[in-house]
């Protein structure tokens, strides 16, 4: 017996949802992590807003590294920028 089957690609929201598109099945917003340097320390932002102050760039990065790894568990998108 023949098997159906389709050559049609899957639609991009499929693949990844998106904010600012209309008719998204599965939007997904990501979560914004910013790492710059202030003086001597490091501070974070998340989603434009004041997040942490850490001593080392290390110690920031680990920390967004957590937070991204709960957020991706939980099915969210994050990404991170550094300055």
């Amino acid at each position: 017996m023949r098997q159906k089957f389709s050559l049609a690609a899957p639609r991009w929201d499929d693949i990844w949802p998106t904010a600012g598109e209309t008719g998204l099945k599965h939007q997904v917003v990501p979560v914004r992590f910013c790492i710059l340097p202030r003086g001597k320390s490091w501070q974070v932002s998340r989603n434009a807003a004041f997040w942490g102050v850490f001593q080392s760039r290390t110690e920031a990065d680990n920390s967004v590294r957590q937070a991204m790894l709960a957020i991706f568990t939980a099915g969210g998108a994050a990404q991170v920028r550094f300055t």
